[in-house]
């Protein structure tokens, strides 16, 4: 399992490098994509620097953000514009018939 999965995108490089250090310092491999494009342009410009880490670090890695106040635990609940969108796919999804 060498799968990079995404754990967070930040708008800001700085903010991505800081978080990176923290994770690599805790011995949690970290990869940036989108950070020169980020750097060299405006400032998400391309949706901001997606911090990925491996599959299998990336439980560990989630909770080491949660511990150090990177991120919170309604991070991962679904906001306002993720329920609409969810709804209105349902209401959809009921109108197609079966083949």
């Amino acid at each position: 399992m060498n799968e990079l999965i995404t754990i967070r995108t930040f708008s800001s490089s700085i903010d991505f490098e800081m978080v990176k250090a923290y994770l690599e310092s805790m011995g949690i491999e970290c990869f940036g994509i989108d950070e020169v494009i980020n750097r060299a342009y405006l400032a998400n410009v391309n949706g901001g620097v997606k911090l990925k880490v491996r599959e299998e670090q990336a439980e560990e890695a989630i909770k080491l953000l949660i511990e150090g106040g990177y991120l919170k635990e309604e991070d991962f609940e679904p906001n306002a514009e993720m329920k609409w969108a969810e709804k209105v796919i349902n209401f959809f999804r009921k109108k197609t018939p079966n083949p």
